[in-house]
C-alpha cells in the first residue's frame, strides 16, 4: 500500500511542476508585456524632459537679459523720471511685476524638471528591477521543467519496477 501512495505522490508532484511552470510562464508573459510598456515610456519621456531642459534654459536666459535690461532702464534717470511723472511709475512697478513672474515660471520649470528627472530615473529603476524579476522567474520556469521531468521519469520508473506489486495489490485486496 505504501508503494501506491509513493507513486500517487510522484504522480501528484509531476503535475505540482507543470502547474508552476505553466503559472511561471504566465508571469513571465505579464512581466515581459510590462517591461516592453515601461520601456516604451522612458523612450517617450526621455525627449520630453531634454524638451524641458531646452525650454529651462530659454526662459532663464530670457529672465537673465530681462532683468539686464530693466536694470539698465532703471539706472537712466531720465526714463525714471518720464515714468514717475507721465505713467505715475507704473512702468517700473510693470517691470517688476514682470521679472517677478519670470523668475517664479523659472522656479517651476526646475522643480518640473527635477520631478520629471526623478520620475525618468524611478522608471529606470523599475525596469531594471522587472527584468531582474523576470530573469528569476525564468529560472523558477526551468526548474520546474526539471522536476516534472524528473517526477515523470522516477514515476515511470517506480511503476515498472513494481508492477507486479501494484498488480497483487488491485487484483487481490486482501492478500
Amino acid at each position: 500500500m505504501v508503494k501506491v501512495f509513493v507513486l500517487l505522490l510522484m504522480v501528484l508532484l509531476t503535475f505540482m511542476s507543470i502547474g508552476g511552470y505553466l503559472f511561471m510562464d504566465g508571469k513571465i508573459v505579464d512581466g515581459e508585456r510590462q517591461i516592453a510598456n515601461g520601456q516604451k515610456q522612458i523612450e517617450e519621456g526621455q525627449p520630453e524632459l531634454e524638451a524641458g531642459k531646452v525650454k529651462l534654459e530659454a526662459g532663464k536666459i530670457e529672465s537673465s537679459e530681462g532683468k539686464k535690461e530693466y536694470e539698465k532702464a532703471e539706472d537712466n534717470l531720465f526714463l525714471v523720471l518720464v515714468d514717475d511723472l507721465f505713467n505715475a511709475g507704473k512702468g517700473f512697478k510693470e517691470g517688476r511685476d514682470r521679472i517677478a513672474e519670470g523668475d517664479r515660471q523659472v522656479a517651476n520649470g526646475v522643480d518640473n524638471v527635477n520631478v520629471g528627472e526623478r520620475r525618468l530615473d524611478a522608471g529606470r529603476l523599475q525596469l531594471l528591477r522587472g527584468k531582474e524579476q523576470v530573469g528569476i522567474a525564468k529560472g523558477a520556469r526551468i526548474l520546474c521543467v526539471l522536476g516534472a521531468v524528473f517526477f515523470a521519469i522516477v514515476t515511470i520508473v517506480l511503476g515498472l519496477c513494481w508492477r507486479r506489486t501494484m498488480i497483487r495489490v488491485f487484483m487481490h485486496p486482501r492478500d
